[in-house]
């Protein structure tokens, strides 16, 4: 993580020497081509969960919950049954090792369940930053751009995500770049209504 956030920052710095020479150059036409040629995307917009997406771990995370819920209540009936029992009775002990086993069983399942979400969502995102990649790719060679770099919205982070986003953040002004975010999204069929 550190190697890509450094090899990230000295592409950055690398880029906006480029765009300061250029902008302490001469002040002939050539500047202005050469920043046309960098684009920008922000990669925020375009991974936003669709409402389909939404819909779909909506209903995952209502099954996890209403699964869980049944074993709950199993449980909570096997400790009702067990406070019936004598303490010194063979049916106790049963009793004591069913319900432990039925607790084991809880968390086991909602282990399972917790994992089966990640990853669903660590599928989908990795899937949409492919494709998003691939779109970013095929615009910008029709576009004529040579470099497409990350633009974030200033507003997106939460606090506690702010530092981590001025580490990572790889645009901090851009002025006359084309922003092709409009035309990635539309290739991928994730344009916001």
């Amino acid at each position: 993580m550190k190697t890509t956030v450094l090899a990230l920052s000295g592409l950055t710095a690398v880029v906006v020497s480029f765009a300061a020479g250029i902008a302490g150059g001469s002040k002939a036409a050539a500047p202005t081509s050469a920043i046309q040629s960098i684009g920008v995307v922000n990669l925020t917009e375009i991974l936003r969960p669709d409402r389909k997406y939404a819909d779909e771990i909506a209903s995952d995370t209502s099954k996890a919950r209403a699964e869980l819920a049944a074993l709950d209540k199993e449980i909570q009936t096997a400790e009702s049954e067990l406070g019936t029992l004598k303490t010194t009775s063979a049916d106790y002990l049963r009793q004591m090792e069913t319900l432990a086993e039925k607790k084991a069983h809880f968390n086991a399942h909602r282990d399972f369940l917790d994992r089966q979400l990640l990853l669903k969502k660590q599928q989908w995102s990795q899937k949409m930053l492919s494709n998003a990649m691939r779109a970013t790719r095929e615009i910008a060679i029709e576009k004529g751009l040579s470099l497409v770099l990350v633009k974030e919205d200033p507003n997106g982070p939460q606090l506690e995500e702010m530092s981590t986003r001025i580490v990572t953040q790889k645009v901090l002004y851009c002025d006359g770049c084309p922003d092709i975010t409009q035309e990635v999204q539309a290739r991928l069929g994730t344009a916001k209504l």
